[in-house]
């Protein structure tokens, strides 16, 4: 059985260096989503942000520049993603650290947001995600993601046939508008939007409720 958390460490330690000036590749298809991501992100106001699945850190490099006095905190299962991150953004209000997306090491009720961006997809876990996500949030909090998405029969293809047998890249599952909507219901959150974006992705926003999980 694959290990897809470490072939996810292993291709983003690989694309590090080289992940912000992404041409001609998937990763260059990332960037569409940065500007959408932002603008759902600042619809509220916010003092404390998680970014999981952080890479290079480049939603915290923007959101900084414009809330300066926000805290800040990113993380990344791939080391080299946070090396080149901690390069790239050097101040106070601002934290990278190397762990996983299903075991994240903070206290609860922390983060009045959550961003994942193009990184749910690589989750094997993604229940514990969505259970940490809504640990260390505080109460309405947001959980926002980005990621692909596309027709039903490209999503079985990939879900069934590339992933599992055609490439090594850490890719696990490609989500459906109801599974992901499915995913934040029945993990204590209420679904806000979900909208199709160009490029095969979409972006959903979900506040914490207080109920059991």
């Amino acid at each position: 059985m694959k290990d897809y958390k470490e072939l996810s460490r292993i291709e983003f330690n690989k694309q590090a260096e080289k992940f912000d000036t992404a041409k001609n590749n998937c990763y260059e298809l990332c960037q569409d989503s940065y500007d959408p991501a932002n603008k759902e992100i600042v619809k509220e106001p916010f003092k404390d942000f998680l970014d999981i699945g952080c890479g290079t850190g480049n939603t915290i490099e923007y959101l900084l520049k414009e809330y300066p006095d926000a805290h800040y905190t990113g993380i990344d299962l791939a080391e080299k993603m946070i090396e080149v991150a901690k390069k790239k953004i050097q101040h106070d209000n601002v934290e990278f650290l190397v762990g996983d997306a299903e075991n994240l090491p903070f206290e609860d009720n922390k983060y009045d947001v959550i961003i994942c961006k193009e990184s749910i997809h690589h989750y094997p876990n993604p229940e514990k995600f969505f259970k940490e996500s809504f640990r260390v949030l505080k109460p309405n909090g947001r959980l926002i993601i980005v990621d692909m998405n596309c027709n039903t029969v490209l999503r079985l293809f990939w879900n069934k046939v590339l992933f599992p047998y055609l490439i090594n890249m850490g890719d696990c599952h490609v989500f459906s508008e109801a599974e992901i909507k499915e995913y934040y219901t029945n993990h204590g959150f209420k679904v806000l939007n979900y909208q199709t974006l160009p490029k095969m992705r979409f972006i959903c926003s979900g506040r914490k409720v207080e109920k059991e999980v």
